[in-house]
């Protein structure tokens, strides 16, 4: 009774402080709801969207409130409600938001632009600029007007399309910011503010759209605007004008032409599309030629014949263009082929190693090859039948026959170009045949027909695991020679580590020595460790076939399992001898510390050791009044060499330096005679590199058998 009464007041003492979250969540909920809808206030009169960026932040302060509400799992509204609801509200309203906000966004781009007032300036700027042709009656001003009006129609042609696609792209927006109507609490403030906001920004964005449109549509018609079609018909009709376009215009054709060199064996369409666009620019040629073609005989037939026989070169090349992804599509087929045949094999082989699994093997490789093989011919008569759709494509672009003049070479360009793609694809379908060739024999297939046999015959089984495995450990021992004495890893290794001794000066010199020492031990031991694991794998093999009954198989399977079994020992014995044992190598201690017996042995007699001056320590001073010897002590070795003439200039130009402010220590002003400093510098050089490397790792090592 007096357990049951301790947790009923428990119980009673923690339902306030459970309720008082639950007010707390849905008074931080409503507050936060209040503070969204506030950024959204008058959204459409800011310069950017970022109150629409702190709206969806505070959003996510909401998520967090209602997922920690629900959790408390209220039972009374408004918090019972907003638990159930909320969760879905959210992640709706957050789109509705950002669909708000492109629109936002793409209204701020527009009146950045300001591309209804740049058109308005562009076209008084035309319009100016083909007045002075027009009142100079230049015979040039045909052709310039043309150009200068497609160069301007282009430019706010592609302007203008993009502002209509971002008008539709607002306008999707649009509807799905209007998307979310939810109006439970102060999510209906919410909702009205998004509304608002909505359809300000789209009132905004439609008069901005409809003056864009008066002032670029036209515009963007480059020579067919209507200003641009009156300009030009009053300039009339000028041999001078009309020469220039004829040149043109042969110009364009042979651009056509040398854009198609070397097309057909490009994996891309850039050299296409270079060619169509050249075409494209026949035809703008061609109109403007009409425009000043007057009664001249060979313009007129150009301007009547060719339109009809470049949109003829444009079909042919589009034929082109859409061939030209498939011509390397066959590569494909070749590499599945070839990766799907060693997967295959992969599995036969597997299965050789495994004779319990003989029964299994069969079954598994049978049903294996025999589906590949239907998979790989059905790709094979699908690429045959893609080859003959897209050589008919090729044939029906060699249709392009119009020779006339400068086209004769252009036709010939084209031509070439579909009988190389022609050529290319059918190679290349003749090569992934015979890439698929083993494969689509399924069973027959001869690496497959040998091992179903096999796998019929456990003597013929294990004959051929103890073959591969007896082949792989072979391949083991010739890779495992590089670890050896005088193979090739193991002299480079070794060679670092003479490096390390040879070719360095005293600074740190037994600390580098040491880390080079364990660098190379902890290489070559990761090296030994993996042929470790794949020795251990092989005589796991040969385990799999010891049960055999078969005499002289037992007999291998014992042989393949005594010299691997010794193999493997000699090489866990290694890791203890000669570079392998990195800073414990006796050969490299004893070089160190010989090295630095041979350094003491040549301070032995000298006056002074290790003299301090400033910058640095004597190794020698020798000193005999009036008359000193300064020596540096260093291996000898390029860089120990290097070190000590180095040094000893130093030492030099201090002493002297010393001796010119009179602070030559006592010592030093016992080399002083006759008021002169009398000192003769030298180095003397000592033996430390090893010889050869067997001063530092061992030479030789028992044959694998």
């Amino acid at each position: 009774m007096k357990t049951l009464t301790a947790g009923l007041f428990a119980l009673l003492v923690a339902t306030p402080a459970w309720a008082d979250e639950v007010d707390d969540k849905v008074r931080a909920i409503e507050d936060n709801l209040s503070r969204i809808k506030d950024r959204l206030d008058g959204i459409v009169s800011d310069s950017s969207s970022s109150d629409i960026d702190s709206a969806l932040d505070t959003l996510n302060t909401v998520k967090g409130d209602v997922e920690r509400l629900k959790s408390l799992n209220p039972e009374t509204d408004p918090g019972k409600s907003m638990a159930y609801y909320y969760p879905d509200y959210i992640p709706r309203f957050r789109e509705s938001a950002q669909s708000l906000k492109r629109m936002k966004d793409a209204q701020v781009k527009a009146d950045e632009s300001r591309l209804a007032e740049r058109c308005a300036e562009a076209d008084k700027n035309l319009r100016s600029f083909m007045q002075g042709f027009i009142e100079r009656k230049d015979p040039n001003g045909a052709s310039r007007i043309s150009d200068e009006a497609e160069k301007v129609g282009r430019q706010y042609a592609e302007e203008y399309r993009r502002h209509q696609d971002t008008h539709n792209d607002v306008d999707r927006a649009r509807g799905y910011a209007r998307n979310f109507s939810e109006s439970h609490g102060r999510w209906s403030d919410v909702r009205s503010e998004l509304y608002d906001g909505v359809s300000d920004i789209w009132d905004r964005w439609t008069r901005r759209m409809e003056e864009t449109k008066s002032k670029c549509q036209e515009l963007a018609k480059g020579r067919d605007a209507e200003a641009v079609r009156d300009a030009l018909s009053k300039l009339g009709d000028t041999n001078r004008a009309r020469a220039e376009l004829v040149e043109k215009l042969h110009q364009t054709l042979d651009q056509v032409g040398s854009a198609l060199s070397g097309a057909g064996e490009r994996t891309g369409t850039s050299e296409l599309d270079s060619a169509l666009r050249y075409s494209g620019e026949v035809d703008a040629q061609l109109e403007k030629l009409r425009s000043a073609r007057g009664e001249d005989e060979a313009a007129k037939r150009m301007t009547d014949v060719w339109p009809d026989k470049n949109k003829d070169l444009r079909r042919s090349l589009e034929l082109l263009k859409q061939v030209k992804p498939q011509q390397f599509s066959f590569d494909a087929a070749t590499a599945t082929c070839k990766t799907t045949e060693e997967q295959l094999l992969t599995l036969v082989r597997g299965y050789l190693g495994r004779p319990d699994d003989a029964d299994e093997a069969a079954k598994v490789v049978s049903e294996r090859a025999e589906r590949l093989a239907n998979d790989t011919r059905q790709q094979l008569e699908a690429a045959q039948r893609r080859f003959e759709e897209q050589d008919r494509r090729l044939e029906d672009a060699k249709r392009f026959g119009f020779d006339e003049g400068r086209w004769r070479p252009l036709k010939e360009r084209l031509h070439e170009t579909a009988t190389v793609m022609q050529r290319s694809m059918k190679t290349r379908l003749e090569e992934s045949r015979t890439a698929c060739g083993r494969l689509i024999q399924g069973v027959n297939a001869p690496e497959v027909a040998t091992a179903l046999k096999t796998f019929k015959d456990r003597d013929l089984l294990v004959a051929a695991t103890l073959k591969r495995i007896g082949d792989d450990y072979e391949t083991w021992k010739r890779e495992r020679r590089g670890l050896k004495p005088g193979g090739r890893f193991r002299q480079e290794s070794a060679d670092k580590l003479l490096q390390a001794f040879c070719d360095q000066d005293e600074f740190q010199f037994e600390d580098r020595v040491r880390r080079v020492a364990d660098e190379v031990a902890s290489v070559m031991g990761n090296l030994q460790r993996q042929y470790l694991e794949r020795i251990r794998k092989l005589q796991d093999d040969v385990k799999g076939v010891e049960s055999t009954k078969n005499p002289n198989l037992k007999s291998e399977a014992a042989r393949q399992k005594r010299n691997m079994a010794a193999a493997q020992k000699r090489l866990e014995e290694a890791g203890n001898l000669g570079i392998l044992r990195g800073r414990n190598n006796p050969l490299v201690n004893m070089y160190l510390e010989n090295g630095n017996k041979k350094h003491l042995a040549l301070q032995t007699g000298c006056t002074a050791m290790e003299y301090e001056i400033p910058g640095g320590r004597i190794d020698c001073v020798n000193v005999s009044d009036g008359a000193c010897e300064v020596i540096e002590i260093k291996p000898n070795s390029a860089s120990g060499r290097s070190a000590g003439e180095e040094q000893i200039s130093k030492r030099k130009s201090v002493l002297e330096e010393l001796y010119r402010n009179n602070q030559l220590k006592p010592l030093l002003q016992r080399c002083v005679k006759d008021g002169q400093l009398n000192i003769r510098y030298q180095v003397k050089y000592y033996e430390y590199c090893p010889v050869g490397i067997a001063n530092i790792d061992i030479t030789t090592e028992e044959l694998d058998e």
